[in-house]
């Protein structure tokens, strides 16, 4: 117990950066919280819960899933955030009651789009589309990520067939 005692607390710091120094490796560590947020976000946005599966390949397969989408985040709020410096936007108001946030996250930026609909109404061979309006922000954002409206809105017309829309 005494031994043990003299150790509690204590654990290696390993790197696989050889060039890296002790005190480098140790501010590394540190940078550890902004890391710990992305696994916040696995367990709290994307909701992951323990898995009842019995074959091992099932658990690495949508633990494969879950990291894709943490990257896919992560990539959306880079996207975003290096926009809004090269295009001078301090903030987006995207919180609720549309406060500003000068740092996006992927859930907020998300949010935004929550509600829109587009709805179709087909009589024989007429489709009719209607579709809510997006407002600025929504734009703003689609453009940020380089989605077009079209692109956005799906392709309205099934099979070649034409459609007239409002």
């Amino acid at each position: 117990m005494k031994r043990e005692r003299n150790v509690d607390g204590i654990f290696p710091l390993l790197t696989t950066d050889e060039s890296l120094s002790a005190k480098e490796v140790l501010r590394a560590y540190k940078y550890q919280p902004r890391l710990e947020k992305r696994f916040t976000q696995f367990k709290s946005v994307h909701e992951a819960a323990p898995l009842l599966f019995k074959k091992i390949e099932r658990v690495e397969g949508i633990m494969f899933l879950f990291f894709l989408s943490l990257m896919i985040q992560a990539i959306i709020e880079r996207e975003v955030r290096l926009k809004m410096k090269e295009w001078d936007i301090e903030t987006l108001p995207i919180y609720p009651e549309f406060r500003d946030a000068s740092h996006p996250t992927t859930s907020k930026i998300l949010s935004v789009f929550e509600g829109i609909s587009s709805y179709q109404v087909r009589r024989g061979q007429m489709i009719k589309e209607f579709r809510d309006s997006l407002t600025q922000t929504q734009v703003l954002i689609l453009n940020m990520l380089g989605i077009s409206l079209d692109y956005y809105w799906g392709n309205s017309a099934a099979d070649g067939e034409k459609s007239e829309k409002t």
